[in-house]
């Protein structure tokens, strides 16, 4: 009843083809490990020519640019022009520090920052907090509101009175 093919079953290798997969698979992966790193220099090196491409071009002379074009038309087919040249030339000669032949790359974890350690709550003076403010835009409110009314007697001593219960009260301190 069981076919010959089990296809669900593990692949069963002998000592020596599983060091030689294992050889292969490390292999592979220094070679990737490789190729990350000197993909990252070139990446570098690209920013670097886009950067002082840029600079170059900022400074250079629109006539420059027409006698380059001169000498192009005239240097021989197939050739580099000597300005391409010249800029590589003078590229090489700048080394950078992180384009050493083999980057050995150390991963520090990062430093986590200690935590004060805080003694239990801290009393606080109700008197030294600053009144909130809401509590100085309606004490704002109701003096512009008081200005703006017709002066009547029986209005300034409401608004009088206004003011001086919401500049005691401790209820709206308390709600804003």
């Amino acid at each position: 009843m069981e076919s010959e093919n089990d296809s669900e079953a593990p692949e069963e290798l002998t000592l020596e083809q599983g060091m030689l997969q294992n050889e292969h698979i490390r292999k592979i992966q220094i070679e990737n490990k490789k190729r990350v790193v000197q993909e990252g220099k070139e990446k570098r090196r690209k920013w670097a020519l886009n950067k002082i491409a840029s600079k170059s071009d900022k400074e250079s002379l629109p006539k420059s640019s027409e006698l380059e074009a001169i000498e192009d038309a005239q240097a021989i087919q197939g050739m580099i022009p000597s300005s391409i040249v010249n800029f590589l030339a003078s590229r090489e000669k700048q080394i950078f520090p992180s384009d050493s032949e083999e980057e050995v790359v150390n991963h520090k974890p990062p430093k986590l920052r200690k935590k004060h350690k805080s003694s239990g709550l801290e009393t606080v003076l109700l008197k030294e907090i600053l009144p909130a403010q809401c509590l100085k835009n309606s004490m704002d409110f109701l003096k512009a509101r008081k200005m703006k009314v017709s002066r009547s007697n029986s209005v300034l001593k409401n608004a009088k009175q206004a003011l001086r219960l919401l500049s005691t009260s401790e209820n709206l301190l308390s709600k804003c």
